[in-house]
């Protein structure tokens, strides 16, 4: 899995990439992988990076609870927001 995740993000180059449940963000690659600065909301902390594409951009990354887990709207809304916009 790991190489075609990179395949794809090199592929499509995408400026971000929402990963969609803890587990899944856990099993995401960790060749070119930069961590970067969590988010805080209310507290709470989320785990942001990028990954390193081969022409030298950074793809942003991050994960948000999968609703099977529950999941606030409001909350990530504010989430993705500071993602989006920083």
């Amino acid at each position: 899995m790991p190489t075609e995740v990179c395949e794809a993000l090199d592929k499509y180059q995408p400026e971000y990439v929402v990963v969609w449940g803890k587990r899944l963000w856990d099993k995401m690659p960790g060749e070119r992988w930069q961590d970067g600065e969590p988010i805080v909301v209310d507290g709470c902390r989320t785990a942001t990076g990028a990954y390193l594409l081969n022409n030298g951009r950074r793809v942003k990354a991050m994960a948000v609870n999968h609703p099977s887990v529950g999941y606030s709207w409001d909350y990530w809304y504010r989430v993705l927001e500071k993602f989006f916009l920083h």
